[in-house]
Formats: structure tokens, C-alpha cells, sequence
């Protein structure tokens, strides 16, 4: 056997060929690191090679997407990449939009403004996945070893992202049109095959109306503007059939109170139980004093009589 360090750039780049064909990425990526190294007439296409096998072993960092990207403006002509016929700028491409997706779901932040800035820029990038790609197979997820999708298909999966976010972005404000959003994304998610059962929940509550049991307050959007909160009603309590809002629902479990309300009875809660805590603490502590001293005295009394 011949060593390594003996051979041609060539023979080490045609080794690592091989290797990719078996999917012993971590091995080729050496092959090709030496190919550089002895400077041989591959080493271009090694360094394409380096980044591409950096993207499969580390597939969720989108900085790996974005240097391929660069790499493959490089060069002009097909190569493969194991059995993958591999276009260069086609995959710069989906380098670039799945470098722009992840950036945008790595966005930090849960203000309603951050959130409309990420549903925007999420329907902008499926915009593109769908004029750009369309029906054909995004090959870098394929290669990679992500979810493998058309790019209609992954542009749905997106659209249903940016209504998500635009719904959480505009509930606080106006939850009718949250609903409307949700609904957006519910049917992205049933064209996927998808069941989309979270987006039908969300609709439905948002969409219902309450008036608060105690203040009488009309709201919208519940678990947001209004909640349930455990209660005795008497059938004394009831009130009339009749009315347009109600104020409990039709167990009268419990009530609906709206969230001005229902914070004021919460923050005053914690008020109550955090003084109850203070005193419990200083009663405790005190109790812990006094049982110190009476260790000392006894210690000393002890001490004394020996």
C-alpha cells in the first residue's frame, strides 16, 4: 500500500471521489483538505467538495449554506457529488435561500413588530422558493440530510411560518385578524398534508367572543383578551339564555373574565402570597435565632458544670 503522504494531489482527490460515493465524508474531507495542500489540478473543486461535506456534517448552521454558496459562484461547469449530478449556480441558489430561510428563524425577539418583520421576510423567501425553484427537488436538502421538498412544497411550509408569525404579531392588537392569518396558514399546512390542528385550535380562539363576569367588558380572542377562571355559579346566577355574550361557559364551571381583570386579580394574588412568604421567612428565621441561642446556653451551661 502506498502512503498517503506519497501521493499526487490527483490520486488523493480521486480517492476522496471515492469515499464520498460511500458517504465516509469525514475521511474524504482529508483526501481533499492534502489535494489542496500538494496544489493539484483539482484543488478547486476539493474546496467545493471541503464545503459541501462541511454542510452535510454540520446541516443546521447556515453559515456552512452561505460559504458553499460563495464557493460555487467559482466555477461554471457540472460536477458530481457522489450520485448527485450537481449544478453549481442551481445550488448556489438553494444554498442561498435555505441561508436566508434559517436567518430568519433564527430571529430573536417575540415584540409584535419583530414578529411581523420575521412573517414578512418568511413570505418573501417562499416568494422565491416558488418563482425560483417551483416544482423542481431542492437538491442541497437532499444532499445534506435535510427534509427533502419541491420548492412549491417548501414554499407552503414557509407561508405557513410567516402567517404564523404575522398572526402572533397582530393578536394583541386585533385578533379577527390573527384568525384570518391562521387561517392562511391552516390551509398551507392541509395543501402539505398536513392536519394543521394547532392553526384550527388557534382560529377557534381567537375568533370567540366572552363579555368579562365582572367588569362586564366585551373581548375577543381567548387565552388572550379574555381567560377561564375556576368559579361556583348558583342557577340563581345564571342570567338569561338570551344574551348575545356570555359570560361563563355552559357548564358554569367556571367564568370568563378579560385580561384586564384577570391580571389585576393575579398580580394582587402574588402580592398577598409574596407578604405571607416575607413573614413566614422572618418568623422563620427568628424561630432559628432563638434556637440558636438556646444551643449556646446549654453548651455553656455544660461547659460550666464540667
Amino acid at each position: 500500500m502506498v502512503l498517503s503522504v506519497f501521493k499526487s494531489g490527483d490520486a488523493l482527490f480521486n480517492q476522496g471521489i471515492d469515499l464520498i460515493k460511500r458517504k465516509e465524508y469525514a475521511k474524504a474531507r482529508k483526501n481533499f483538505e492534502k489535494t489542496i495542500e500538494k496544489d493539484g489540478r483539482e484543488a478547486q473543486l476539493a474546496k467545493i467538495y471541503i464545503d459541501i461535506i462541511d454542510a452535510c456534517l454540520d446541516n443546521n448552521n447556515s453559515a456552512r449554506y452561505s460559504k458553499l454558496a460563495a464557493s460555487l459562484a467559482t466555477v461554471n461547469e457540472g460536477f458530481e457529488f457522489g450520485l448527485t449530478e450537481i449544478d453549481p449556480a442551481r445550488l448556489a441558489l438553494e444554498c442561498r435561500l435555505l441561508t436566508e430561510r434559517m436567518n430568519i428563524g433564527g430571529m430573536q425577539g417575540n415584540t409584535p413588530a419583530i414578529l411581523e418583520e420575521k412573517g414578512n421576510k418568511f413570505l418573501d423567501v417562499a416568494r422565491k422558493y416558488q418563482s425560483q425553484i417551483g416544482n423542481d427537488t431542492i437538491v442541497i436538502s437532499e444532499i445534506a440530510g435535510l427534509p427533502v421538498n419541491t420548492g412549491v412544497k417548501e414554499a407552503l411550509h414557509i407561508q405557513a411560518l410567516g402567517y404564523e408569525s404575522l398572526a402572533a404579531s397582530a393578536v394583541m392588537s386585533d385578533p379577527k385578524r390573527a384568525a384570518e392569518l391562521q387561517q392562511n396558514a391552516y390551509t398551507c399546512r392541509k395543501q402539505l398534508g398536513e392536519d394543521g390542528q394547532r392553526n384550527m385550535n388557534l382560529i377557534k380562539a381567537y375568533s370567540k367572543s366572552a363579555k368579562c363576569w365582572i367588569c362586564g367588558r366585551p373581548s375577543t380572542g381567548e387565552g388572550v383578551h379574555f381567560f377561564t377562571m375556576s368559579s361556583d355559579i348558583t342557577p340563581f346566577m345564571r342570567g338569561s339564555d338570551e344574551d348575545i355574550l356570555l359570560s361563563a361557559p355552559p357548564d358554569y364551571g367556571s367564568v370568563y373574565v378579560c385580561r384586564p381583570c384577570y391580571s389585576s386579580i393575579s398580580r394582587r394574588s402574588d402580592e398577598i402570597a409574596r407578604q405571607y412568604h416575607e413573614q413566614a421567612m422572618r418568623e422563620m428565621r427568628a424561630m432559628e435565632a432563638r434556637l440558636l441561642a438556646e444551643i449556646r446556653s446549654m453548651a455553656a451551661m455544660a461547659a460550666i458544670r464540667r
